[in-house]
């Protein structure tokens, strides 16, 4: 008995050691009064619906440390924040749960794409020419995404998802996030009665495969801002599970597995009142008074709501969730639950920009997109000339100059709330303009 217990005193004294060397050289580190925040557990994903490949471990988030929600708002400067990019790991996921929900979709694809086209095309069982997007502007709403798309329409190898004359109509189909599943058209619908399912079939035919058939060098692009982080439903679809079972990263990939992302994030406090009064105006709510006082109080609640749930569920599960409020999202603007899945996906196949720096310099940040996507720059000078002669799309000013300003007591708020997410996804894509300061 005495034997058993100096080997147990001595193997706690050698691990308090071991710990204690380790705290010493910053291995690993003992943060005083946290807890832990889960995205979720980060997978393999689906290449070429044959087999799996490996994300390394250093290119996405799945736990950080966070002070506790008794003490959220406690700090005033960002960085004393405690932010963990080292608690990484990876397991096996069954994808089997999309394939189930979509069958419709993966028993329509090839085996292979057709390799000398830059959009994914391929003839179908018919003899058909077929294809899907090899280019996704995936979000935000709110963050400049249809005057971007429309920007990036000038380009001679890029097209549109469909064919038609307006192109803001062919920039946002939702197939992925809505009518793949037989949900909503628009979340504002009251009541919100899911439509028909769009099967497959019908999608593919407005997917602009006849504008790729004579040019293989033409890249479809879907400009759909849902695709970052609508899963909206999926509670009710899969009860008792305490995450999605998959991601709109997993899916598009699962499609197209090569395909190139672009996400425009803006200040997720900007963000939000340019979408609290664009909303507002765009459903003919004018008999429902919106002010900067009546956005305070939406804000109070709803920032409460968040960190309430945060108290039981992991961050991922907060961030996907069906039970926000529609008329005022919050969560859209936690952009690292997001921004961490399509990293984990596509990796260097990812490029999120600002809003600031796309507003400051147009021409440099469209090139840098065009790059990113595999197509020639186009000339400055024609650029700046372009966009100088041209609108800004989609803004929200008109409504502000009528409401007002928000108030600095609720820009101090949020600041507060998206502080700790800003400061996660900094970390993550190794970059300080996604603190969004100021």
């Amino acid at each position: 008995m005495m034997r058993n217990t100096r080997q147990v005193i001595k193997l706690a004294v050698l691990a308090l050691l071991v710990l204690t060397l380790l705290t010493v050289l910053h291995i690993y580190e003992i943060p005083e009064n946290i807890y832990t925040v889960t995205l979720g557990t980060p997978t393999p994903v689906w290449k070429d619906g044959q087999s799996f490949i490996n994300i390394t471990t250093s290119s996405y988030l799945t736990t950080t440390e966070m002070t506790p929600h008794a003490n959220r708002y406690d700090y005033e400067d960002e960085s004393k924040i405690a932010v963990d990019l080292s608690l990484l790991k990876q397991t096996d996921l069954n994808l089997d749960v999309l394939y189930e929900e979509s069958k419709d979709v993966f028993d329509l694809l090839p085996n292979k794409y057709l390799p000398d086209y830059k959009s994914f095309c391929w003839y179908d069982q018919l003899g058909q020419f077929q294809c899907l997007a090899s280019v996704y502007l995936a979000g935000m709403p709110k963050c400049g995404t249809t005057d971007l798309f429309d920007k990036l329409m000038w380009h001679p190898q890029l097209t549109l998802q469909a064919h038609k004359q307006d192109r803001r109509v062919d920039k946002e189909f939702h197939y992925w996030t809505r009518k793949r599943i037989r949900r909503p058209g628009n979340f504002l619908l009251t009541p919100r009665n899911p439509p028909p399912k769009m099967m497959f079939s019908e999608f593919l035919s407005g997917t602009g495969a006849e504008g790729v058939r004579n040019d293989k060098n033409i890249r479809i692009v879907d400009g759909t801002p849902s695709l970052l982080w609508d899963l909206d439903g999926w509670e009710e679809r899969y009860p008792g599970l305490e995450e999605p079972p998959y991601n709109n990263a997993e899916m598009i990939h699962a499609v197209t597995p090569d395909a190139k992302i672009i996400a425009i994030l803006r200040n997720p406090i900007d963000r939000l009142y340019s979408e609290y009064l664009y909303v507002w105006r765009m459903v003919k709510m004018r008999e429902e008074v919106r002010t900067p006082e009546t956005f305070h109080l939406d804000v109070l609640r709803e920032t409460r709501k968040f960190d309430r749930c945060l108290e039981t569920k992991s961050l991922r599960n907060c961030c996907y969730s069906s039970e926000h409020s529609l008329r005022i999202r919050v969560a859209l603007g936690v952009y690292v639950c997001y921004i961490s899945d399509f990293l984990k996906a596509f990796g260097n196949n990812l490029l999120v920009i600002t809003l600031d720096e796309y507003h400051s310099y147009p021409d440099v940040t469209l090139n840098k997109i065009f790059n990113h996507i595999g197509v020639h720059e186009l000339d400055s000078e024609y650029l700046k000339s372009k966009i100088q002669s041209s609108e800004t799309l989609n803004e929200s000013s008109s409504v502000k100059d009528v409401v007002g300003e928000m108030l600095n007591e609720t820009r101090q708020l949020l600041a507060k709330f998206y502080a700790p997410y800003n400061a996660m996804l900094a970390n993550l894509l190794k970059d300080s303009k996604f603190r969004f300061y100021g």
